[in-house]
């Protein structure tokens, strides 16, 4: 992640305590430690833990350790820190959440930019097969794989019953 320097050109600071309403644009860096309320435009941007943020906002990368109630687009990565608290909806690259975090909202995370979201497959019942004893493993390997589809299987331990002959 970036850091802020103060004399940073293309920065923008709202210190803890000032209150804006309006939009906001940046080449580099926005930090908000205040209130702000409307529309933020950057490369990075930076949510300290006093930072209050509602709105819409479109950047490159955020780290949020302060609230924020917005529409979010990060392009690359959005890191939710401890404190951090995100209500709302969020469209970003990758996401980074520490413990603690709280996220309240819906989510669409692409693996890499540009990248279309993943689709998670729906979670099917797949019914073991019986399996006999004149049966070898490999033959068991097949039948419990076939319904996985493409699936391979790289290691399984499977418990036949014995029956004992008298």
């Amino acid at each position: 992640m970036a850091t802020f320097r103060p004399d940073q050109e293309n920065s923008v600071y709202i210190g803890q305590g000032a209150q804006l309403t309006g939009e906001l644009r940046a080449d580099d860096i926005i930090v908000v430690d205040g209130a702000f309320d409307g529309e933020i435009f950057c490369n990075h941007l930076i949510v300290g833990p006093t930072g209050v943020v509602k709105g819409k906002i479109i950047v490159s990368s955020a780290e949020i350790s302060g609230q924020v109630s917005a529409e979010i687009t990060a392009k690359q990565l959005m890191s939710v820190r401890a404190t951090g608290r995100v209500e709302g909806s969020w469209d970003c690259g990758a996401i980074e959440v520490a413990r603690g975090a709280v996220l309240n909202g819906s989510a669409n995370v692409a693996e890499t930019t540009g990248a279309k979201p993943r689709e998670v497959p729906a979670p099917r019942r797949i019914e073991p097969p019986m399996i006999e004893e004149e049966h070898d493993e490999r033959d068991a390997v097949a039948a419990i794989a076939a319904p996985l589809g493409a699936r391979r299987l790289t290691k399984l331990n499977l418990r036949v019953p014995r029956r004992s002959v008298g």
